[in-house]
């Protein structure tokens, strides 16, 4: 069931050209969407919606959006630079920024964020880094990505993080750990994410995603059915379903054990390029083309 769609009743001020990245804070009860043109609008439960980022002269998409652990600091990731923006009251204000070509982030707790450079579509240099936010600056042991970074996913409660390069591989590292495992790919990932428990990996590639065992290293399943690239993944908080969107403007639920399809959804988001699940994993939300973002009951 249809429990939200953006836009229908607001003004074009609190508008997206195109949804790339959305977040769930933490509670639940705020979302945060970042555009392809550079913006960057939070959501609340009363329907307020705040804009921190606005359109400027040159279009910077914002790739990645992702709250830290108390939701009153959202991280934003975007080409050309990162920024962390906390929250006072109902106010939203920049509390730090860096420059360097970003093409994901994620958080992996209050104090890490996992950042990638490079190029999103093609072969271009790049670094895999942890950056301290509470020392403000690199923490130890980045990881050079001669054909940069592509994406970015995280499992806080276990240490975990995974990115998908420009060279058709996907690496996993356990933060106290020397070094990442790697899990080669047959064409370049779009979209990655870990389950919450940090057992499993998933990976989108062309029109399927394959669901990864970490403790095996081995493939699980392989989820086919889209008629489209598939461009976002990301697994319920118990780890028994994992959601796709895709190019083919639908969004599909899948068993992680059996790869069986659960349920097909087609909203009129057009191309959809985020999804996510509420921390309750009883609402997912996606975003695409249209600039409008949905959320929906799961049940």
């Amino acid at each position: 069931m249809l429990l939200f769609e953006a836009h229908k009743h607001e003004t074009s001020e609190v508008a997206h050209k195109a949804i790339v990245s959305i977040a769930f804070s933490p509670d639940g009860s705020t979302i945060a969407t970042g555009g392809r043109d550079g913006t960057v609008l939070v959501r609340d439960a009363d329907g307020n919606v705040a804009s921190l980022l606005e359109r400027g002269p040159k279009v910077l998409p914002v790739y990645s959006v992702g709250f830290q652990s108390n939701g009153t600091a959202l991280v934003i990731g975007r080409a050309f630079g990162w920024m962390i923006y906390k929250q006072a009251g109902e106010k939203w204000g920049e509390f730090t920024s860096k420059s360097s070509s970003v093409t994901s982030l994620a958080v992996l707790s209050d104090q890490l964020i996992a950042i990638g450079t490079g190029d999103r579509t093609k072969a271009s240099g790049g670094w895999f880094e942890l950056w301290d936010t509470i020392k403000d600056r690199k923490a130890p042991r980045p990881f050079s990505e001669p054909n940069g970074v592509r994406v970015i996913a995280a499992s806080p409660k276990n240490k975990l993080v995974a990115w998908a390069t420009g060279h058709r591989k996907v690496r996993v590292w356990d933060i106290t750990t020397p070094a990442p495992i790697d899990f080669p790919q047959e064409r370049d990932c779009p979209a990655i994410a870990l389950s919450t428990d940090g057992s499993m990996l998933a990976a989108a590639g062309d029109w399927n995603a394959k669901i990864y065992d970490l403790k095996t290293k081995r493939e699980r399943v392989v989820l086919k059915g889209h008629k489209g690239q598939v461009l976002s993944v990301a697994f319920s908080p118990d780890g028994s379903t994992v959601v796709t969107g895709s190019f083919d403007s639908t969004v599909r639920l899948w068993d992680t054990a059996t790869g069986k399809e659960r349920a097909n959804y087609q909203w009129d988001i057009g191309v959809v390029h985020c999804v996510t699940y509420a921390p309750d994993g009883f609402r997912l939300a996606a975003g695409g083309d249209s600039g409008r973002v949905v959320v929906w009951d799961t049940e």
